[in-house]
């Protein structure tokens, strides 16, 4: 995608997420979760078991595969994204892969903290803080400060990996305002 394509496809999500916070209809309450509108979590699949995929003798919650299908595929984006790929250093260097890899510890880390955001009631995140997580002075994993411009891009790169696994404007929209509630506590330059 050359870069007018991919600033463009940013604005309009920037856009439409900041359209999405303003308004009501896109915000999470007490009120519309006690009166039954359906959480993002919801309409990425919601608590609907499915068999997973990377283990077929298992059931998945049908939310919670959506969430782990567009992390993992993102996972590589970032590792080969020259905006952020210092950020996911401890991929480039993973070359085990396997169950006890850094790639399986971010990618679940990652899954559990949107998939809580999203409302799962299933999912409980018990990793750091995001402040934390992103700080250099806690996490060794981060080497410098994340910027404006490096969490808008991961946010971008999880909208193209949405749009990719076929959820609508609309969701991709709700899924980056979800994502942008977190700006304060991971941008820290």
């Amino acid at each position: 995608m050359n870069q007018y394509n991919k600033a463009l496809l940013l604005i309009t999500i920037l856009a439409l997420a900041t359209f999405c916070a303003a308004t009501t209809s896109c915000k999470k309450s007490k009120s519309s979760t006690s009166s039954g509108a359906p959480t993002l979590y919801d309409t990425l699949g919601g608590s609907t078991p499915v068999i997973d995929p990377e283990d077929t003798a298992k059931m998945i919650e049908k939310g919670y595969l959506a969430i782990r299908t567009i992390v993992d595929t993102t996972m590589f984006v970032f590792a080969s994204d020259p905006l952020i790929d210092t950020f996911f250093s401890v991929l480039q260097h993973d070359d085990s892969l396997g169950s006890s890899s850094e790639y399986v510890t971010l990618s679940t880390s990652m899954t559990k903290f949107i998939a809580a955001a999203a409302g799962s009631t299933d999912s409980t995140y018990t990793g750091p803080t995001m402040y934390a997580a992103h700080n250099p002075n806690s996490n060794p994993n981060i080497t410098r400060p994340v910027t404006d411009s490096a969490f808008n891009e991961f946010v971008y790169d999880l909208g193209v990996s949405a749009i990719n696994y076929g959820f609508s404007a609309q969701v991709v929209t709700q899924f980056g305002s979800m994502l942008y509630k977190y700006e304060g506590q991971i941008v820290q330059q």
